[in-house]
């Protein structure tokens, strides 16, 4: 479809809420070498690679980000952002993560409560609606939908699949004799 109105960019970002057995949330500060919002804190995540879905891309961001595996109880909210010539669809998930289990060396981190989130500046966060956010979810935070309501159809698997290929072939025009 060659309509303008169509032309702007989609992007699916994943965040964690990570959440410890006393109910705080990790906030990880971005380091002074990052481009975006360098010593701002935030929530680790990011966008997943083609072919993946939301909960692998969480998983390994949050591996990769903070160095420790989490459980995703379930998403929290999804946040649409409407920013010029793109819209991005912001998946929130709610993790817990083990007691004894601590983030990597050499990033910076810290555990919050809501007091404490309360008292960070807005201009301190990463992303301008992580405060309102947070303190959301420390307001409803048994307001969390199972994972499983996120059902990945990984169509790339299905491309050997006769009866799949029928079906994709029967929606393609037809060269004209």
């Amino acid at each position: 479809m060659n309509d303008p109105r169509y032309g702007y960019q989609r992007i699916n970002v994943i965040k964690a809420i990570v959440v410890d057995a006393d109910g705080k949330v990790l906030l990880i500060q971005e380091p002074e070498t990052n481009e975006w919002m360098p010593g701002h804190w935030g929530l680790p995540g990011g966008r997943p690679y083609e072919k993946e879905s939301l909960l692998d891309a969480l998983n390994r961001k949050v591996r990769e980000e903070v160095g420790i595996n989490v459980k995703a109880r379930g998403l929290f909210k999804i946040e649409e952002l409407l920013i010029h010539e793109r819209t991005v669809m912001m998946y929130i998930a709610v993790c817990e993560i083990e007691p004894e289990v601590k983030p990597k060396e050499g990033i910076i981190y810290k555990w919050v409560d809501k007091s404490e989130v309360e008292k960070i500046d807005y201009a301190d966060f990463t992303e301008f609606y992580n405060k309102g956010l947070l303190l959301d979810y420390f307001d409803n935070k048994d307001k969390i939908v199972p994972f499983n309501f996120v059902e990945t159809r990984n169509y790339y698997i299905f491309s050997g699949n006769s009866e799949y290929q029928r079906w994709y072939l029967s929606g393609t025009k037809k060269p004209e004799p």
